[in-house]
């Protein structure tokens, strides 16, 4: 190294080291996942994974008792994967296995139809129960008293009480001696079933009644209207009173 001018030796400086310049930090985009959980901490916990946008809500009739869409219509799955179920027909009327033959009793001037007389009797409770619910199986005569077999579906129908009430009003009703004998059984030919039938068959008839209408009809026509299903009822008739 060269001396110095002074004569003193001479003195290098280190450079002066400059610190390289410190970069801004960059802000890095948050990774997709973690977006999407950033989003889900912040959505009500009363929203629950149901609750998308893809959710439609149902269209709304516009009159609260029009008739829902076809069945063809509400039965096409969007799904074309899904398996579309075939409708269940409704189960038909069990058929009696033999036929209901009234047979007359002259001797107690009936006409041996023990569902019209079933009807009329004053019972009440289970005791009118047995007498609407037993099928006459036979009217037969033992000496001076008439001696009335009946089929009971229900074992708890034929309590002593029951047939001890069903004597007496039979006794009255014919005014003669009368003793009531019973079995346990399947029944068919019966005061409640005869009741029933007249009350479909009266329906039925209120139905066609309805349908038939020219005034009816021509608001159906005329209108856009219809008949709410459900409202047709015919007048309250007794069986026994029909007979």
């Amino acid at each position: 190294m060269p001396p110095a001018a002074d004569g003193g030796a001479a003195v290098l400086e280190a450079p002066v080291r400059v610190a390289p310049p410190v970069a801004a930090p960059q802000q890095v985009a948050p990774a997709p996942q973690a977006r999407q959980q950033a989003v889900e901490d912040d959505v009500p916990s009363w929203v629950t994974e149901f609750s998308d946008d893809s959710a439609v809500a149902a269209p709304a009739s516009s009159h609260p008792y029009a008739p829902s869409p076809s069945a063809a219509q509400a039965g096409q799955p969007e799904d074309p994967h899904a398996i579309a179920m075939p409708a269940r027909a409704a189960p038909a009327p069990a058929k009696a296995p033999y036929a209901y033959v009234v047979t007359p009793v002259p001797e107690l001037n009936w006409d041996g139809n023990w569902p019209a007389v079933a009807a009329a009797l004053p019972l009440r409770g289970t005791a009118q129960q047995l007498a609407m619910q037993a099928e006459m199986v036979s009217c037969t005569f033992e000496g001076n008293a008439a001696v009335f077999t009946l089929r009971v579906p229900i074992e708890t129908w034929r309590t002593p009480g029951n047939l001890e009430k069903l004597t007496t009003v039979l006794t009255e009703r014919f005014g003669r001696t009368v003793r009531v004998d019973s079995e346990l059984g399947a029944v068919w030919y019966t005061g409640s079933a005869e009741a029933q039938a007249y009350r479909d068959a009266c329906q039925r008839a209120a139905e066609d009644i309805v349908a038939n209408d020219p005034f009816v009809n021509s608001m159906i026509r005329e209108l856009d209207a219809w008949v709410v299903p459900g409202t047709v009822v015919p007048p309250q008739f007794s069986a026994a009173a029909a007979g």
